[in-house]
């Protein structure tokens, strides 16, 4: 193990947690709420139309949402198959190479990318599993004091799994945030990870653009890291901000709250135990100092 990485390793989940009690089933939230975008497209103006068909096969039935990258729809294919659609608008190269590299993923806790097209137009579209549940971030909304412990338990298993699985691949997810995790079924999904990048690729001369909510982000993105101790970091915080309805890290500017994370600690008093000591180790502001046992079991 290179001890300079903060990994997903050491204890199961299961064991870490094992004594924390089930208070009651996790609550799916809004049924129907349709999570795929952060932003809900109220008075928004969309490219496409409800019933338009900008690519063959797929018929377009409503604008889902908006977000860094371009647009989402759900739509619909001639089989009848429901799929939401990513229609590419800034970043076009950036996202196609995160998209590629992401297809083959298979894994219940990631939302899964089933192909990557161009139109007649020109227009790239990411073609993706429809998931109608809701984000955590719309639990959150419903949860302002954090979520019951039983819930908590049920997101950052499937949260750990997914990004253990991204990592397991050389995949670093670079954007984990509450908008970002869904529950589907029960099942925890990650989605939106097509900006990740191979860690192979990740440091290329002079990158250093912020990639992620800055509420989220490790304090080595200041210096244009991108590596696997990122994801673990926004999980302490996706922890943190679970347990009890706030992030451990706010300001009223983005510089106030990213110098927060280069300096500050966080307050641990209101967490439980195990908690606070994976949520601690988590926002270590070492790395190397953040070796935090929270993955699935490698058996």
């Amino acid at each position: 193990m290179n001890p300079t990485a903060r990994d997903l390793t050491g204890a199961t989940l299961d064991e870490t947690i094992a004594h924390v009690p089930n208070e009651r089933k996790a609550q799916a939230g809004p049924e129907g709420a349709d999570a795929m975008a952060e932003n809900q497209p109220r008075g928004q103006r969309f490219m496409f139309a409800s019933g338009s068909r900008p690519l063959e096969g797929y018929t377009i039935k409503r604008a889902i949402g908006r977000g860094g990258f371009g647009e989402v729809y759900y739509a619909t294919s001639d089989a009848g198959k429901e799929v939401a659609l990513k229609l590419i608008t800034r970043n076009l190269e950036v996202e196609r190479r995160g998209v590629l590299q992401c297809m083959n993923l298979k894994n219940p806790h990631l939302i899964t990318i089933h192909d990557l097209k161009t139109n007649d137009e020109g227009d790239t579209f990411v073609i993706m599993e429809y998931v109608s549940g809701p984000s955590l971030a719309q639990v959150l909304q419903q949860h302002p004091n954090g979520l019951p412990l039983a819930e908590v338990r049920t997101w950052l298993k499937g949260l750990v799994e997914g990004v253990a699985y991204l990592h397991d691949h050389g995949i670093v997810h670079r954007d984990l945030k509450p908008a970002n995790l869904f529950l589907e079924d029960g099942i925890v999904k990650i989605g939106d990870y097509g900006l990740s990048k191979a860690i192979a690729h990740s440091r290329e001369p002079g990158h250093s653009e912020s990639v992620g909510t800055c509420h989220y982000m490790a304090p080595e993105i200041s210096t244009g890291k991108y590596h696997k101790p990122i994801d673990i970091y926004a999980i302490g915080v996706i922890l943190y901000e679970m347990l009890t309805g706030r992030v451990p890290f706010d300001g009223e500017t983005v510089g106030e709250v990213l110098m927060k994370h280069l300096t500050s600690r966080p307050d641990l008093a209101p967490l439980p135990e195990p908690y606070r000591g994976i949520v601690a180790r988590a926002l270590a502001k070492d790395p190397n100092l953040a070796l935090i046992p929270i993955c699935r079991g490698r058996r």
